[in-house]
C-alpha cells in the first residue's frame, strides 16, 4: 500500500522532502504531456535485458533525503538535470521502504 500525501502520517514534510525518515530506495516516474518515458535495459549480460524500467536506486549515505537521491538517479540514468520543485512526491511503499516521485518533462526535454 502506498501512503498518499493527503493521508495523515507521523512524518513531517517540508515541500516534497520528508524530514523524519530516510527511505532506503527511490523510484522516479518521468512523463511529458504525451506519454510516460521508460528506460530500456540495454546490457545483454545483465538480468532482465530488454525490459522497461523507470529511474530507480538506493538512497546513498551522501544523499540528505530521498528527493535528492531521486534527482541524482534521474541525472545518472537519463542525463536530465532538474530542480527539486519539479519532482512531486507520490507516496511511500513501506513494504520496500521506497519513496515514489513523478517528474514532468517539458516538451523537447528528452532523456538520453
Amino acid at each position: 500500500m502506498i501512503h498518499h500525501p493527503e493521508e495523515p502520517t507521523e512524518e513531517i514534510f517540508i515541500g516534497q522532502i520528508c524530514i523524519l525518515r530516510k527511505a532506503k530506495y527511490i523510484i522516479a516516474f518521468i512523463y511529458n504531456a504525451y506519454r510516460p518515458w521508460m528506460l530500456v535495459r540495454t546490457d545483454r549480460r545483465k538480468d532482465m535485458y530488454g525490459l522497461y524500467q523507470s529511474p530507480e536506486g538506493a538512497v546513498e549515505i551522501k544523499d540528505s533525503n530521498s528527493l535528492e537521491a531521486a534527482l541524482r538517479e534521474l541525472r545518472e540514468e537519463t542525463g536530465l538535470r532538474t530542480y527539486q520543485s519539479r519532482a512531486k512526491w507520490i507516496g511511500h511503499d513501506p513494504k520496500f521502504d521506497c519513496d515514489v516521485y513523478a517528474i514532468e518533462l517539458n516538451i523537447g526535454e528528452n532523456p538520453q
